[in-house]
């Protein structure tokens, strides 16, 4: 049977994902990722070199354009701040918006990404698969924009705020499969609205940030 469209690295990639998403890295196995892919294991080996190493990108490879579209928005934030750099709302919002829009508008390979990020924090071992160096990088860099939004805070308060925040983040992503929100407001309000959930994550996350920084103000280590 000849394969589906489209090139055979994106294909597997595609196909991994989903069921990493719903299986997790263990329970999914090389021969249903080529049998949901239309591909060979041959290709996989050739593509990737191991499924491990097909993880890591499948999950690299939405980590990356979250990652840039945090850069983009927080750069737009430093054009408008001048010298003085962007508040702590606006550092804020360039880590949560570009997640929740994919989050809560993407389509089906950002949903199942979501998901699957979801789950990676829940398994230290698929965790250090996929985000080996990859993750602290990139958290050093984006906690270095909360350093410099609150130049008096210390550093491990920093640390720990920037944790919550990834945590708070992480489960909104997640929350819409369920929706609970819909059911404590009597279908007022829903988890997968971005218009409401995201202003409301920001404030939120931007007050804890706040008053966990609050607490060693001037005391950096």
């Amino acid at each position: 049977m000849a394969a589906p469209r489209g090139g055979t690295r994106e294909r597997i990639l595609n196909a991994a994902e989903r069921l990493f998403a719903v299986r997790g890295y263990e329970g999914t196995s090389t021969r249903a990722i080529v049998a949901a892919s239309g591909d060979t294991i041959g290709s996989v080996n050739y593509h990737f070199g191991s499924k491990e190493k097909l993880f890591r990108e499948v999950v690299r490879r939405r980590f990356d354009a979250v990652a840039d579209a945090r850069r983009s928005r927080y750069r737009a934030a430093e054009a408008l701040a001048g010298r003085q750099g962007p508040t702590l709302e606006a550092v804020v919002d360039a880590m949560v918006t570009p997640y929740l829009e994919r989050a809560l508008c993407g389509d089906k390979g950002w949903r199942s990404y979501i998901r699957l990020m979801g789950s990676l924090f829940a398994s230290p071992k698929a965790y250090q698969k996929a985000m080996a160096g990859l993750g602290l990088q990139v958290a050093q860099e984006f906690m270095g924009w909360i350093a410099r939004a609150l130049p008096d805070a210390d550093q491990g308060d920093i640390a720990f705020a920037y944790e919550f925040m990834i945590g708070c983040i992480i489960e909104c992503g997640v929350e819409p499969i369920i929706d609970r929100v819909a059911g404590f407001t009597n279908g007022r309000l829903s988890s997968n609205d971005f218009d409401a959930v995201t202003p409301r994550l920001v404030r939120f996350i931007t007050a804890g940030i706040a008053a966990v920084a609050a607490t060693n103000a001037g005391q950096k280590k």
